[in-house]
């Protein structure tokens, strides 16, 4: 019988009743999300019903982590099951060096801590069937060309002619980084794009790659990344300059499959054989789209209580600290439990408006943090990962995680990926940013006089970590009213 007992009624735009612009992964959610509470839910989505189309190149594996597995609570526990089994588990970094040492990088403090890989267009299937299943209504096929945000009226256009849309209730904008929504009412975000692009580059099954790993082979001015899908295959994507001097993607495309070959061996030669050769790894490079890279800082969230930007559409990040999907999933945690304490289901003064303000007001600061974290991490990935005094101090910050100091020391990582919630002293994205920077001095300066990253653990002054934690980290985390006992790989 799916999530509930019964089907709703059909349709009517009533006071409650929620339209969804955008059936993406935070638009499909959502709606599961506001069905279990009892909300009429329609939704309309620009493109056609993804689960009769193949999947195509550029998209990244997405990596989802506890922060946004949060809001699948909603669901039941099969549900939620069934989900997960869609992914691999992900445990740490695999950095893959210029001499082809293969060095690992735990996330957290074990290997009971982890993150799922999981495919965009299958976990996007997914939540669209159970979003039907729910007794959502989908519309595919509905381009957005316009928006009355005092009406709120949404004009359509199906390949026929516009055509206008009232709605009586709030209306939810899930449509993207490009959002039309967002973009139809004016003046109210930000669009910064990088100077680098990416394309997916598959590994092909029968790999000797560890499943487990995030790999990346940083070279400074562009890496190679490859995560494990369920058939034993990787989605692998490579970030570069679009255009300019040295390796960019416009000189090796122009350069044709020889230049990439000669290109691939010099800095991948350890990875081809992964990915199947250097011929078909060549030809992948110059052929595959390139992708965009970029960031949307958005002004205003919230128009009253008629019109709402939920997930890329309020706060697109780029992918390189696995964010963007559970900072949305979150962004629908949040709304949803807003919208239940403000204006539930059939109520006789909902306060929409309400509801909206204080979403705007939790979650704008948390997206700016997080679009700065993940710009960090590209100079990270890119480069970082491959230093020796980075990897010391990553093996400092593990072995204090797992010492007696553990309960008063998480790295930002594990601040970021495991953190948030709504109960109080929870970690949110911005509390992550902040503590984050001291936490890493304090790593620096206890990493300053190790030789051996591998014994970390065993030289660990932890007499001079308890110090620099109580005189640099304590006082702001108290500041912040922060709880690191919050933070938990469970949901």
């Amino acid at each position: 019988m799916g999530l509930f007992a019964s089907k709703p009624a059909p349709y009517a735009d009533g006071e409650t009743s929620i339209t969804i612009v955008g059936a993406g992964l935070v638009g499909s959610l959502l709606a599961v999300v506001l069905r279990s509470k009892g909300y009429d839910v329609r939704i309309f989505e620009r493109y056609g019903d993804i689960r009769a189309i193949p999947s195509v190149g550029r998209s990244i594996n997405l990596v989802a982590t506890v922060r946004g597995l949060r809001a699948l609570r909603a669901l039941p526990p099969d549900v939620c099951e069934r989900l997960l089994q869609l992914g691999t588990k992900v445990t740490g970094r695999v950095i893959h060096t210029t001499d082809g040492e293969a060095l690992f990088q735990r996330y957290g403090k074990d290997d009971s801590e982890f993150n799922y890989s999981i495919s965009r267009y299958e976990l996007n299937k997914f939540l669209l069937s159970e979003a039907e299943r729910a007794g959502a209504e989908i519309r595919f096929g509905h381009r957005l060309v316009g928006v009355d945000p005092e009406g709120v009226t949404l004009t359509f256009d199906k390949g026929d002619g516009a055509f206008d849309v009232t709605c009586l209730g709030p209306v939810l904008a899930c449509d993207g980084g490009g959002s039309g929504v967002r973009k139809a009412l004016g003046d109210v975000a930000t669009e910064a794009l990088l100077d680098s692009g990416y394309k997916e580059m598959l590994f092909p099954k029968g790999t000797s790659l560890e499943t487990h790993g995030l790999h990346i082979w940083p070279r400074g001015t562009h890496f190679l990344m490859a995560l494990a899908n369920l058939d034993g295959s990787f989605t692998g994507t490579i970030y570069m300059v679009n255009e300019g001097d040295g390796a960019t993607f416009a000189s090796l495309e122009n350069g044709g499959v020889e230049a990439a070959e000669k290109f691939l061996e010099e800095a991948y030669g350890d990875a081809l054989a992964h990915l199947g050769g250097a011929k078909r790894a060549a030809e992948q490079l110059v052929k595959n789209p390139r992708g965009i890279l970029g960031t949307v800082r958005t002004k205003t969230w919230a128009f009253g209580g008629k019109l709402a930007l939920v997930g890329d559409a309020a706060h697109a990040i780029v992918p390189f600290f696995g964010q963007g999907m559970n900072c949305g999933f979150e962004d629908v945690d949040v709304l949803c439990a807003l919208l239940e304490a403000k204006a539930p289901p059939g109520s006789a003064a909902p306060d929409f408006a309400g509801a909206f303000a204080e979403y705007e007001a939790k979650r704008k600061r948390n997206a700016n943090a997080i679009a700065d974290m993940a710009l960090e991490n590209y100079v990270e990935m890119m480069d970082r990962t491959g230093d020796p005094d980075f990897r010391k101090a990553k093996a400092v910050e593990n072995a204090l995680e797992n010492s007696a100091l553990g309960s008063r020391f998480r790295s930002r990582y594990a601040m970021v990926c495991y953190g948030g919630g709504r109960q109080p002293g929870g970690v949110q994205y911005d509390d992550a940013l902040q503590l984050g920077k001291v936490q890493w001095d304090i790593v620096c300066e206890l990493a300053a006089g190790l030789d051996d990253p591998e014994h970390a653990a065993e030289h660990l002054d932890e007499a001079k970590a308890a110090a620099l934690l109580d005189s640099k980290l304590a006082p702001l985390q108290a500041e912040l009213g922060v709880d690191l006992s919050t933070i938990s790989h469970h949901a």
